[in-house]
This record gives structure tokens, sequence and C-alpha cells, in this order.
């Protein structure tokens, strides 16, 4: 494919577009790091335990009853992007790209099924 053969629409569907927004992002992003200021302590930064001040040890010391939850978020949230790229892509890409992102998402439903599992099982999360 040469150069003059690409049309304005496919190139603002996947160049021009995503790089805007990840600016935008990262301005937004920065304008609230630099605009929010951290009142500190120790208390803001030690655990809460369903959002009370702690009395004892933290009961567990990383959040992995969310494992789960990030998995399926890790796992599908690409193919919901791809699916708004591909909304404003030209058909020429759309229709070439469409039937891989439909694989991807039927080999990333046991994924979710594993990772809902996951999820539901708190009890594996909770030290004694």
């Amino acid at each position: 494919m040469r150069v003059r053969d690409l049309d304005v629409t496919s190139l603002y569907s996947f160049g021009i577009l995503p790089a805007l927004l990840t600016l935008l992002l990262l301005v937004v992003i920065a304008i609230f790091y630099l605009g929010l200021k951290k009142d500190g302590g120790d208390l803001k930064d030690s655990r809460y335990e369903a959002g009370n001040p702690p009395k004892y040890e933290a009961r567990v010391r990383y959040g992995m009853q969310y494992l789960g939850f990030f998995i399926i978020f890790a796992s599908f949230e690409p193919i919901v992007l791809i699916f708004l790229l591909l909304s404003s892509a030209s058909s020429y890409y759309a229709n070439k790209i469409f039937f891989l992102v439909l694989l991807g998402s039927a080999l990333l439903i046991p994924i979710l099924f594993v990772s809902l599992k996951i999820s539901e099982k708190k009890e594996e999360w909770m030290w004694d």
C-alpha cells in the first residue's frame, strides 16, 4: 500500500485521534497531580478496613480480593477499546480487523468465567 492510498478517515481514526486522546489524558492527570495537594499524615497513608480508621493490624496487606476484577478489566478493556476505534474507522480497515477482534473476544470468554469465580471466593483472601 502506498502512502497516497491512505485516506484521511483511517489516518484520523488510527493515528491522530488516539494520540490526541492520550495527550488529553496525560494533561488531565498532570493537572490533578499538581493541583491537588496531599494532606499529610500517617493516618492518610495507613490501611483502612471498611472505611474506618484501623484499630488493629490489617487482615490482608494487599488487596488480593480484587484480583478477579483486575483480570476482568485487564482482559476486556483492550477489546472494548478496539471496538471503539473500529467504529470510527473506514470500512476497509474495519472489515479486515473485525474478525480478529471477534476471535480474540471469544478466546477471552473463559478468562472472564475464571476471573468471576476468583472474585467470588472471598474466604480465600482472609488471613486470620
